[in-house]
């Protein structure tokens, strides 16, 4: 049997409740579906305006990738995201509630895995290169600009990438950049084809993460695209 992930939402607040009394209560509209609709989550949680400028709300989920609908009906605020959940793993989520209108839905590649605490120590970050210009064990090429928000848990990290909509399909290599004890940086190579198009549902990838993978880039050279063979993903 599957063990379902644990999920702690962290709501920031949009303005039209903030500016509420400290003592009121506020129905919150979780909403978790699947990409055929099918509904994991539909609850109201009821929670108190307090004097925090967030929200918490908890709740179990299934493992897998999901659409999160988030709403304040009174006050018309609002969130929307692309959620992806690892079996057994609990995650501490942040969105923001949005005043009206409700912005532009999100375009996401999401990535994730399980992962050792000294990943952490590594600050691990995702950037991209122009594939024409990288080969793998080859000096890395000028950083494009990349759109990317990650959110690391003790035992597992989740990242959110929105893709340049200009660019070409699988013209860009994805990387995860590692920082060196002398502040120098690693970059792996992630075996994907980047940027994905945009299919009307997010493209999920896994990449799990070992103690032995993060070693073993330990005493690599710097400043160079590395290609190790353990480094592989799945996608979904």
């Amino acid at each position: 049997m599957l063990s379902p992930a644990h999920v702690i939402l962290h709501l920031g607040l949009c303005n039209a409740i903030e500016r509420l009394p400290s003592q009121t209560t506020i129905a919150l509209r979780v909403r978790v579906a699947d990409r055929i609709g099918r509904t994991q989550i539909d609850r109201v949680f009821r929670v108190e305006r307090g004097s925090e400028d967030e929200a918490i709300v908890e709740f179990d989920s299934a493992f897998g990738l999901y659409s999160l609908a988030v709403e304040a009906p009174k006050y018309r605020c609002s969130a929307a995201d692309y959620i992806f959940f690892i079996e057994g793993q609990g995650r501490s989520i942040t969105e923001k509630l949005s005043d009206p209108p409700p912005p532009a839905p999100p375009k996401p590649v999401l990535l994730a895995g399980t992962a050792p605490q000294s990943f952490l120590y590594v600050t691990p970050t995702f950037v991209l290169f122009d594939k024409s210009q990288t080969a793998c064990n080859k000096p890395i090429p000028a950083l494009l600009a990349a759109n990317a928000t990650v959110e690391n848990d003790q035992d597992s990290y989740y990242v959110w990438l929105y893709p340049d909509p200009s660019a070409a399909p699988g013209s860009q290599q994805l990387a995860l950049r590692l920082r060196t004890p002398t502040h120098q940086y690693h970059y792996v190579r992630v075996p994907i084809q980047y940027p994905i198009p945009w299919t009307g549902w997010p493209t999920s990838i896994t990449l799990y993460v070992t103690e032995d993978m993060v070693d073993a880039i330990a005493s690599e050279p710097v400043d160079t695209l590395l290609c190790p063979k353990m480094w592989r993903t799945s996608a979904g």
